[in-house]
């Protein structure tokens, strides 16, 4: 199981990296700066919290394959990192529009649910 989550990361990180380079384009072709700045904070940001997240489910994994205990998934760093993209973002407005750093945040997590949907979809048609 632990090899098909760290191969599902990978391919997750091929579409973040497309992603962030589609908002390199857009900051440096466009007059709209400061919103593919916040696009792409936000795409930065999401991708640490879901490096973290899948770091901190290998970690689980090997705790309960070892039968030792485990503690927390890193939600306070996570939410920390979070907190600190908003801060940034409002501090400096006229770098990073806020709308587009929340909207990165939630491209990563809409990546991840579509290569679910997508992969669900060829798994039942091959089965």
């Amino acid at each position: 199981m632990l090899e098909s989550l760290i191969g599902m990361y990978h391919r997750h990180q091929k579409y973040i990296i497309a992603f962030v380079g589609i908002c390199v384009a857009g900051w440096l072709l466009t007059p709209h700066v400061h919103i593919f700045l916040g696009l792409k904070l936000g795409i930065i940001v999401g991708w640490f919290n879901y490096w973290l997240l899948m770091r901190r489910t290998q970690a689980m994994t090997k705790a309960i394959a070892e039968k030792r205990t485990f503690y927390g998934m890193g939600t306070t760093a996570r939410m920390g990192s979070v907190l600190l993209a908003t801060f940034i973002a409002t501090q400096v407005p006229d770098f990073f529009h806020v709308y587009s750093m929340v909207i990165g945040l939630g491209i990563v997590y809409s990546v991840v649910f579509l290569d679910f949907v997508i992969y669900s979809i060829y798994r039942k048609k091959n089965a």
